[in-house]
């Protein structure tokens, strides 16, 4: 009788501790995208990678005009010109395709790295915003909404969404 007491006690108390456990865990869950794009940084970030991009296109633009120049004469005058002279325009025509194509995938790879090294900036202050939420707030994990791993979220977590807009001065 008596370890039915103190096995029941013990269970009670063990019960009773996991429910004020259980109240004090908080999780939050913030629309990262849409308050990414709500800083003023992000902005920033994308007039400067359309001036970039629109940089570069206009490059590659140009060695196109150029190339299809080439090209054309080359048909023009073909006939009229010797083996070793049409042989040596086809090289050059050869190559300048070869240097376009060059230009082409460095400028993919620019842009990557422009983007990388432009969003760095802006996802650590967007990092520590929530960080600091997150702390001033209690919460044990503060999840991205949208970011495709979650796959059940209760109504007791709180969207902390407007929280990191304040703490990052967005309304």
């Amino acid at each position: 009788m008596k370890r039915i007491t103190i096995t029941a006690l013990i269970s009670f108390f063990i019960f009773l501790s996991a429910g004020v456990f259980a109240q004090e865990l908080r999780f939050g869950h913030a629309n990262v995208q849409e308050i990414m794009q709500s800083m003023p940084e992000f902005k920033e970030m994308q007039k400067a990678m359309e001036a970039e991009y629109n940089k570069l296109e206009n490059q590659l633009a140009t060695m196109q005009e150029e190339y299809k120049k080439m090209e054309q004469e080359y048909i023009e005058n073909s006939k009229n010109l010797g083996a070793e002279q049409r042989q040596q325009k086809e090289q050059q025509l050869m190559e300048t395709s070869q240097k376009i194509q060059s230009f082409y995938q460095s400028t993919q790879q620019k842009l990557s790295q422009t983007q990388q090294q432009l969003q760095q900036p802006v996802l650590e202050k967007l990092r520590d915003a929530i960080q600091q939420v997150g702390k001033e707030g209690g919460f044990i994990y503060i999840f991205a909404e949208n970011s495709g791993a979650t796959v059940y979220q209760s109504e007791q977590s709180v969207d902390v969404t407007p929280l990191v807009k304040k703490k990052l001065g967005i309304n």
